[in-house]
């Protein structure tokens, strides 16, 4: 079932486009991404997809698309503390093997696994989940929640965000994968009262996974 978020000021949120096409526009809040069944051990992620996580925390790469060796299809790999401010270009792309049937989970086309930061991310009922640094995140497609608003309703800074990564991509023919919008910066008098959260769509990572084509 589609639905119309109503969360805001989910910094650790991705918001992302496939296909290298405008829309749809696809999220994951972090506070779906980051479940505890989403966690895998280290060991259950391919050698070759740590090798190229060991190899973006010494380039400062926000992340990679690896595919398949029996296929087109495959995986994109985010690592989450090189996602900035500033528009980041993906590193090279790889081929992987994927692990035999019965030798741990295993990894489907167009999952994304992240390599998580450390921090707190709360949850909607007040309670908390915690990352640590280094840990893995695989989100399977199917959890994949399309984001419907139109285009207007979106906060200005997100859309041009998502909109800067397409245009740097047919610039350049690259995949520029990912980016954090600055948040708006706003200043109340001394004698207003707090603001009530609008609701409006999250305020997150863009990213532009442009090797998904589902």
């Amino acid at each position: 079932m589609i639905q119309q978020t109503t969360y805001n000021d989910d910094r650790r949120g991705l918001l992302f486009t496939i296909n290298q096409e405008s829309s749809p526009v696809y999220q994951l809040e972090s506070q779906a991404w980051a479940r505890p069944e989403n966690r895998w051990d280290a060991e259950n992620i391919p050698q070759s997809i740590r090798d190229k996580v060991a190899q973006l925390e010494q380039t400062g790469k926000p992340g990679a698309f690896v595919r398949f060796m029996q296929g087109e299809t495959g995986v994109y790999v985010l690592c989450e503390k090189n996602i900035r401010t500033l528009p980041e270009r993906a590193d090279d792309e790889i081929q992987a093997d994927l692990p035999n049937e019965g030798e741990g989970p295993t990894l489907s086309p167009y999952d994304i696994v992240i390599h998580a930061k450390g921090g707190t991310i709360p949850l909607e009922n007040g309670e908390r989940i915690e990352t640590t640094e280094g840990s893995y995140y695989v989100i399977p497609c199917q959890s994949w929640g399309r984001f419907i608003l139109e285009q207007h309703l979106r906060p200005g800074h997100v859309e041009t965000t998502k909109e800067f990564l397409l245009l740097l991509d047919s610039l350049h023919g690259q995949n520029f994968l990912a980016m954090s919008p600055d948040k708006p910066i706003e200043i109340y008098m001394p004698e207003m009262e707090e603001p009530i959260p609008a609701i409006i769509p999250i305020t997150c990572y863009v990213l532009n996974l442009a090797h998904f084509k589902r």
